[in-house]
């Protein structure tokens, strides 16, 4: 278990979760390969829904990692730089394997695809994904205690409803909708005009709605709570208000091309936000 399973892993998150691999960049030496793992292990099961075209495959795939884990957890894992990697976390008491377990039965609901039922129903998805890994990352990071891992799971949560809103377009164009239930028919809004990408005017209130939980979850964790060591996961919130700027700008509007384009400024926004330690 070397160099490659490592470089193998950072890649993966460059790629495919930029903003998550910023932060990483920021995280203390010491913990940085280990945070850049589990974000490629949450890569590889989020990942699963957009590979499969039969619900039951990816309720396999699911159980494959259920096994490889189990097996990284016994000392044997699996030739794959993913498992390699979760091998050494585990070996080094950095991660639990329940605690790996219950991301990946958490990553069901992404094969479901009933939406949530309300946002009681949404937030617990996201803290079962989005804020388990802030929880495991922060510890990594030197956050250790409860105190610490509710303020991290609320940031991850507040990241993952976040998250939500830029791809609920990409999940449409697959018939797809993570938003509750309970939204949609308060505000009149079908299902079906949603997944044709021209939903009634009150899609703007259920993106509003859980916009607004978003900011509730960020704003609810203070300053003090994470340690400066933590900024791999605090940053989350300086990245998450971003883009919920730009989701307010767009009018709400969750088709707006602008909500895929690029931020240039992240980078600089998360570096000065560490330096100043105001995130």
């Amino acid at each position: 278990m070397g160099h490659d399973e490592a470089q193998y892993c950072a890649e993966q998150v460059r790629r495919l979760d930029h903003d998550r691999w910023l932060c990483a960049l920021l995280a203390p030496d010491r913990a940085q390969r280990g945070v850049l793992a589990l974000t490629a292990f949450n890569l590889e099961i989020a990942r699963i829904r957009e590979v499969i075209r039969e619900p039951h495959m990816g309720l396999v795939r699911l159980q494959w990692w259920r096994d490889a884990t189990n097996e990284a957890h016994q000392g044997r894992p699996r030739q794959h730089p993913v498992c390699l990697e979760l091998a050494r976390l585990i070996g080094d008491g950095a991660v639990s394997l329940d605690e790996l377990l219950g991301m990946i039965d958490a990553r069901e609901k992404d094969i479901d695809d009933t939406p949530c039922a309300d946002l009681a129903d949404l937030t617990a998805y996201a803290d079962a994904t989005a804020g388990a890994l802030a929880a495991v990352s922060a510890r990594l990071c030197g956050a250790a205690g409860e105190t610490q891992a509710r303020a991290a799971r609320a940031l991850g949560r507040g990241w993952a409803l976040t998250g939500m809103l830029r791809a609920a377009a990409f999940h449409a164009a697959s018939r797809r909708c993570y938003l509750p239930t309970q939204l949609l028919l308060r505000h009149g809004v079908a299902l079906e005009s949603w997944f044709a990408g021209r939903p009634e005017r009150g899609a703007e209130a259920v993106i509003r709605d859980v916009a607004s939980a978003a900011h509730s979850a960020l704003a609810g964790v203070d300053r003090g709570s994470l340690p400066r060591s933590a900024f791999a996961v605090a940053g989350l919130r300086v990245l998450a208000r971003l883009h919920l700027d730009r989701v307010a700008a767009a009018g709400h509007d969750a088709f707006s091309p602008a909500l895929q384009a690029p931020t240039p400024l992240a980078a600089s926004r998360l570096a000065l936000a560490k330096l100043l330690g105001r995130w």
